[in-house]
């Protein structure tokens, strides 16, 4: 309750309160930041995926910026030889404009990645978009072999049938899977948190029971435990998955990982719009709230 009344007051504090409250989480304004930190996580042992924020766009003109700034992104990651992917988000290219103008941008985007020889994430987001962002994972993956992978999101109860979908589609799908943030209606998501937790971790025994590649993207410690015992379970080599964390949140659940070895990418979003985000995502999940608080009163300890 309290983590749910401070979150629904972001948008009423001061932009400089929030920045000093956001700031562990977002790189940055400027892709310069996004470099800087991927630079001391991969000193750290980590990888990193860049993400430009600025979805749910309704114009245009910010759609092709977006295409722009990924490029420029793209470039930095050879020239500099960072440890990092890219994510994408279809409404930040134009879905809420054109469907087709959306489908050009990010295949534009994915394509100059895969020339360059780097992976692209097609982030999921609120349910009318999850049939597209599977479809266009599932034809660019065919035209263009390893280049993208997408999200799966457990609290959707659609999701095992999406598993089940994609394996049999892909020989070995690369598949990011969370818990999923977005407000959803009970007709299609689940609001319990036991039987998210169940379904992720049914999700999770599905994915590697079809030789998937899976990026477990959770800060849960029930979950952790329970992708041990399945990674255990398909005696599953350290290569052939990875943990996945947010920037900013439980560094020392990131330091265990790395210190027994495990492959660790952290989620890096940089941009202008650092506060529309950062406000979106707390009420979305208002207990990010106790960590972030947490995390700014002990310097992220």
């Amino acid at each position: 309750m309290i983590n749910t009344m401070i979150a629904n007051m972001m948008p009423f504090m001061p932009k400089s309160l929030v920045r000093a409250f956001a700031k562990k989480y977002v790189a940055g304004k400027f892709p310069e930041d996004a470099f800087r930190i991927t630079k001391e996580l991969n000193e750290e042992g980590a990888l990193g995926t860049i993400d430009l924020l600025g979805e749910f766009n309704k114009e245009e003109k910010k759609a092709r910026a977006t295409v722009d700034m990924y490029k420029l992104v793209l470039d930095n990651i050879v020239s500099q030889n960072l440890g990092t992917n890219i994510s994408i988000k279809p409404t930040a290219f134009g879905a809420l404009l054109d469907m087709d103008f959306c489908t050009k941008n990010l295949t534009e985007v994915i394509s100059y990645a895969y020339d360059k020889k780097v992976f692209v994430r097609i982030d999921m987001e609120d349910h009318p978009y999850t049939d597209f962002t599977i479809d266009l994972y599932l034809k660019l993956n065919k035209d263009m072999p390893g280049s993208c992978g997408t999200v799966l999101q457990s609290y959707m109860k659609r999701n095992l049938d999406d598993i089940r979908n994609i394996t049999a589609n892909i020989d070995k799908a690369n598949i990011r899977l969370c818990k999923g943030i977005y407000k959803e209606p009970e007709k299609v998501a689940y609001h319990n948190r036991k039987k998210v937790q169940e379904n992720f971790l049914e999700s999770l025994d599905l994915l590697f029971e079809n030789k998937a590649y899976v990026g477990i993207a959770t800060h849960d410690d029930v979950l952790i435990d329970g992708a041990y015992d399945l990674i255990k379970k398909h005696k599953l080599t350290k290569e052939e998955y990875e943990f996945q964390m947010l920037l900013g949140v439980r560094s020392e659940l990131r330091k265990k990982l790395l210190a027994d070895g495990h492959t660790l990418r952290i989620y890096t979003p940089f941009g202008e719009d650092w506060l529309p985000y950062s406000i979106r995502r707390l009420k979305e999940n208002p207990a990010i709230v106790g960590s972030a608080i947490k995390g700014f009163l002990t310097g992220g300890k």
